[in-house]
């Protein structure tokens, strides 16, 4: 059984910079019908990501609890549009491909959706990851393709979590990325920056 972690970032200000990719309407109303199911049928402290913040990171560029020797708006002003260029270009080599979701999990930060991680995927995670460093911090890839549905607010003990894996969003077409910077955490404020579109051709 998982103790939960309390977020202690949760609705506050922030200052992050992320490469994400948010759901369409059909897959964004099962994945708020599924968020309703679990907090009808938990008893679990959940602090539920609000609908238009729903999305899956691809990568972090800069993140909201970096410890770095300048504050976050100036390593951006200082990297962002050569960082910017990078990403579009490495995103606009990446075909387009499909996320298809297979289970919710758990662990003591979060709540999710979880997908196999397409090759595609690992492959643009990995080269912007080598791409893109500043001090002692290199952009960060999740390790899995997930999508977080809830947040903990207390600390407390939680039971596995098992759902009909017919309410989940079964496969999501991913063509276009959003570059942006996270002002409220999670998601809930957000500035685009660019919204690049994957043209590369499968293999």
């Amino acid at each position: 059984m998982i103790r939960t972690k309390v977020d202690t970032l949760w609705f506050k200000q922030c200052c992050a910079f992320h490469l994400q990719f948010l759901p369409d309407g059909e897959a964004l109303s099962k994945l708020c019908n599924l968020q309703d199911r679990i907090e009808r049928d938990s008893d679990a402290p959940l602090s539920r990501v609000p609908a238009k913040s729903l999305h899956m990171t691809v990568v972090t560029l800069v993140n909201a609890a970096a410890q770095f020797s300048i504050p976050n708006d100036e390593v951006w002003k200082l990297n962002g549009e050569r960082w910017k260029e990078i990403v579009e270009r490495l995103v606009e080599e990446t075909p387009p491909f499909e996320l298809h979701f297979h289970e919710v999990a758990a662990s003591e930060a979060a709540i999710f959706v979880k997908a196999e991680e397409p090759a595609e995927l690992r492959r643009l995670r990995s080269a912007i990851s080598h791409a893109i460093c500043f001090e002692q911090w290199c952009a960060t890839p999740p390790r899995i393709a997930h999508i977080t549905l809830f947040r903990f607010f207390a600390e407390d003990r939680l039971p596995a979590v098992n759902f009909d894996a017919g309410l989940l969003p079964k496969a999501m077409k991913v063509g276009s990325f959003k570059l942006l910077e996270e002002r409220v955490y999670p998601s809930v404020e957000i500035n685009i920056l660019s919204e690049p579109l994957l043209r590369g051709k499968s293999t």
